[in-house]
C-alpha cells in the first residue's frame, strides 16, 4: 500500500500546486504537459531548476503536469508519463549527427533522449530516434528541447562551432524520430528559457512558427525543407548569421497552437458519464476515468460539482476506494457516526493517513484546504524537516511544518510571490485530476 500512497502523493503535488488560469479555447479535455530531466553530472540542479521553471509556467494553464526528473528518469518512465502528452520538456544531454563519434545508420542513440538506464543511477544511456518514434503522444504535439547539444544545430561546449550545413543536417536529424510519430513540431531552444512558448501554446492563437518567433528572436531566421522528414520544414535564427546555432524549428505546414490543443485527449474524450455540469470542466477527462472507474457517482444523479471544494469525509472515501484500503477494527471518531463516509474515514485512520482534526473528532464536512493536503503528503512521503521557512502567510499556521518540507523537498512552489495559500480550499475536479494521474492507465 506504501507504494501507492507515494504514487497517490506525487500526483497530488500537480493538483494543488497552484491554481490553473483558464486557456483558450481549444478542447474540451485538459492539456497533458510532461517535463523531463536527465542527467547532466554537475549541471543537473541547474537544469532541474529550469524544468520546474517551466513546471510551474505549465500549471498555470492546467493541471495535468508531470515530472520525470533524474535519478528516475528511465525510458520507461518517460514512455509511461508520455502517453497522451500535448507538450513534452526534455532538458539533459542531446547525441545527435552529425557529430565528433560513431555513424549509427539506425539513429539508435541518436536524436533523442539521456536518460538514467536504471533507477536511481546517476549515469545516463542514450535513446534515439526508434525510441523517441515509439512515444504514444497526442495528436500534434509539440516537442521542446532545451539545453541539448546538437538538436538546435550547436556544438558541445569546446568543440568548434559547425558551419550552417552540418547545423542545418542536425536540426533536421534530431527533429526526425518524433516527427515519425505524433508530434507535430520539435523546437530547440540552446540556451534560453522555454516558458515563452509554453505560454503561447496555451494563450494564442497563431502559427507554431509565429510561437516559436515569440522566444527571443535574433532576427537571423531562415528556412529550408527538411531532408528527413516529407513535407516539414525547418527554420533556424541563429545569433548572428553562419553563427551560434541556438533556436530551431521543425514543423509541419500549417499546425497552430489550436490545432495543439485540439489534440489533447483524443484517446479519452468519448466516455460518457450522466454529468451535465462538465461539459467546460478543464477537468473533464479526469471525471470521466473517475467515473467510468467506479470511483464517484458525482454530487448528485446528474452533476458531478467540479468547482464545489471536497470535504474531508469525501476526500476518505475517495483515497480509500483508490487506494483499496481493508476494513478497520475500531471507530476512530466520534462525530462521524452514522455519517456516509464513516467507514472510509475509519479506514484511513487504521491505515495512518489521518489524525482527525482534534480531540476524537474528524471534522468530516469541513473543507480540505491546500495546507492539510500538504500535511498528508508530508506524512505518505515521510519527509524530514525543513531547514527554513519557505512562505509568509502560513506563520501561525499549525501545518506550517508541513508546509515547508514539501517545499525544501521541490514539490511545492506556492500559489504565487511567497505565499502558500494554506487556507485555499480544493475542489471536486482536482481530486479528479489527482487520482486519475496516480491510478489511471
Amino acid at each position: 500500500m506504501r507504494q501507492s500512497v507515494f504514487a497517490l502523493a506525487l500526483a497530488l503535488v500537480a493538483a494543488i500546486g497552484l491554481s490553473p488560469a483558464t486557456a483558450r479555447a481549444g478542447s474540451d479535455a485538459e492539456l497533458k504537459v510532461v517535463i523531463i530531466v536527465g542527467p547532466v553530472g554537475g549541471q543537473t540542479d541547474s537544469y532541474k531548476s529550469a524544468g520546474n521553471e517551466a513546471y510551474y509556467e505549465a500549471l498555470k494553464y492546467t493541471s495535468d503536469v508531470t515530472r520525470v526528473y533524474t535519478p528516475n528518469a528511465t525510458w520507461s518512465a518517460v514512455k509511461a508519463a508520455a502517453k497522451g502528452a500535448s507538450i513534452v520538456v526534455y532538458l539533459g544531454h542531446g547525441n545527435g549527427w552529425p557529430s565528433p563519434y560513431t555513424y549509427d545508420p539506425q539513429y539508435t542513440t541518436k536524436d533523442g533522449f539521456g536518460l538514467n538506464p536504471t533507477a536511481g543511477s546517476t549515469s545516463h544511456k542514450y535513446y534515439g530516434e526508434p525510441y523517441v518514434a515509439s512515444l504514444d503522444l497526442a495528436p500534434n504535439a509539440v516537442v521542446i528541447l532545451n539545453r541539448l547539444c546538437y538538436a538546435s544545430g550547436n556544438s558541445e561546449p569546446g568543440h568548434p562551432d559547425p558551419d550552417t550545413q552540418t547545423a542545418r543536417w542536425r536540426v533536421a536529424n534530431y527533429a526526425a524520430g518524433f516527427l515519425a510519430g505524433n508530434a507535430s513540431a520539435v523546437l530547440s531552444e540552446g540556451h534560453g528559457s522555454v516558458t515563452d512558448y509554453i505560454r503561447a501554446i496555451f494563450t494564442t492563437d497563431v502559427s507554431l512558427v509565429d510561437a516559436w518567433r515569440t522566444g527571443g528572436a535574433n532576427g537571423n531566421e531562415f528556412s529550408f525543407a527538411s531532408t528527413r522528414t516529407s513535407g516539414a520544414t525547418a527554420y533556424m535564427d541563429p545569433n548572428q548569421p553562419g553563427d551560434g546555432f541556438y533556436r530551431s524549428l521543425v514543423t509541419r505546414p500549417g499546425v497552430t497552437t489550436t490545432d495543439v490543443r485540439n489534440g489533447a485527449g483524443a484517446s479519452t474524450s468519448g466516455g460518457t458519464t450522466p454529468f451535465t455540469d462538465i461539459s467546460s470542466s478543464m477537468f473533464k477527462s479526469h471525471i470521466v476515468w473517475l467515473y467510468q472507474s467506479g470511483l464517484t457517482a458525482g454530487c448528485s444523479p446528474t452533476r458531478f460539482c467540479p468547482n464545489d471544494p471536497i470535504t474531508r469525509g469525501q476526500m476518505a472515501s475517495f483515497l480509500s476506494r483508490a487506494l483499496e484500503l481493508p476494513g478497520a477494527t475500531k471507530d476512530y471518531f466520534k462525530d462521524d457516526n452514522g455519517k456516509t463516509h464513516e467507514t472510509d474515514i475509519n479506514k484511513m485512520a487504521e491505515a495512518e493517513l489521518t489524525g482527525g482534526c482534534g480531540g476524537s473528532n474528524y471534522c468530516p464536512t469541513a473543507h480540505i484546504t491546500r495546507a492539510q493536503m500538504a500535511a498528508f503528503l508530508a506524512r505518505a512521503l515521510e519527509l524530514p524537516g525543513a531547514s527554513k521557512d519557505y512562505f509568509s502567510d502560513d506563520n501561525s499556521n499549525m501545518l506550517e511544518a508541513h508546509i515547508n518540507k514539501m517545499a525544501e523537498a521541490g514539490l511545492t512552489g506556492g500559489c504565487g510571490g511567497s505565499n502558500y495559500c494554506p487556507n485555499s480550499a480544493v475542489t471536486r475536479g482536482q481530486m479528479a485530476a489527482f487520482l486519475h494521474r496516480a491510478f489511471g492507465d
